[in-house]
């Protein structure tokens, strides 16, 4: 039953608002949808109406922004169209045309997604994957909401809910500046790091993560700098502010400010943090597009471990 004072909302007004909201422009997705850019904002403004809430902020030097209930909604709008694509495909098992909205852990994304989706590209141009950024507690809603079918992260905060399958292990280690009086050895223990400043990747959950070593052997790091982003901890790092633990390591030592870092061992015994392909558990089977995605992921990422340096990533 419809709710009182709500329109029905058409999946040509989801449709519309997607290639809005991605290009930032009506104009622009009215070429992309062969329409007139008339009927995209029409859409739209019905689309506000029904849901009850402002999507997208018009500027006309700036074009399109979204906002903050916007961008909650674009990522659900994207799963339902990709669930009605996959309902079509249903029909036609082994068709894997139309969209996959996919999840992934935000740290991960540069280091794996390129080589992913180029894969696809190449073998699966007619499969257009959607990609959401994730912090750790954002992926096992988005996964029981349907927002994403799957999704590539680490095994961190995911509850028993979420089946997983395990594509790699990940070692933990320390970073610090070239000229840090480290840098000329190659492991560090947690008591060493303890005594020095350190630059935190402050993601949730992931913080949690990091901290917890030093917790449970009975130390407290000195944490001096805190940033959710990733390249701006190692550039803080590469300037000689401190260390940081990280999990993924970079093909390349340099940092956006032209900092350069050197990779220590730990030499506590730590258990590597698994990297996993992330679903929703019960006895529904992922689409062929998905299972495509899933593919492309385990080679992707067997070929990045087979060839990382000293087997560290």
């Amino acid at each position: 039953m419809r709710s009182p004072g709500r329109s029905d909302v058409s999946l040509t007004q989801l449709r519309y608002f997607v290639a809005a909201a991605e290009h930032g422009s009506m104009t622009w997705a009215a070429d992309e949808l062969f329409v007139a850019q008339s009927a995209v904002s029409t859409a739209i403004a019905n689309l506000e109406t029904a849901v009850g809430a402002q999507l997208l902020i018009r500027r006309r030097a700036k074009g399109l922004q979204l906002t903050a209930t916007g961008a909650d909604f674009l990522v659900r709008a994207r799963g339902i169209l990709a669930s009605v694509d996959d309902a079509l495909g249903a029909l036609r098992p082994e068709n894997t045309a139309g969209r996959l909205t996919v999840g992934c852990f935000r740290t991960l994304a540069p280091f794996y997604l390129p080589s992913v989706i180029s894969g696809l590209a190449d073998e699966h141009p007619e499969l257009l994957v959607d990609v959401t950024e994730m912090t750790a507690e954002q992926v096992p809603d988005a996964l029981a909401s349907q927002a994403i079918e799957i999704a590539l992260t680490y095994d961190l905060g995911l509850d028993a809910a979420v089946e997983r399958e395990v594509l790699a292990e990940v070692p933990l280690y320390a970073a610090v500046s070239v000229h840090h009086p480290l840098a000329d050895r190659d492991s560090v223990s947690l008591a060493e790091l303890a005594e020095l400043p350190m630059v935190l990747l402050d993601m949730p959950v992931s913080r949690d993560y990091f901290l917890q070593w030093f917790t449970r052997a009975g130390l407290r790091p000195h944490v001096r700098y805190r940033f959710a982003s990733f390249e701006a901890v190692r550039a803080m790092v590469g300037s000689g502010h401190g260390f940081t633990l990280l999990n993924q390591q970079p093909r390349v030592a340099s940092t956006y400010s032209g900092g350069e870092l050197r990779h220590l061992h730990i030499t506590d015994d730590l258990p590597p943090l698994e990297l996993v392909l992330a679903r929703s558990g019960g006895s529904k089977q992922l689409t062929k597009k998905a299972e495509l995605f899933a593919a492309q992921c385990r080679k992707s990422v067997a070929e990045q471990d087979a060839t990382a340096p000293h087997g560290a990533w």
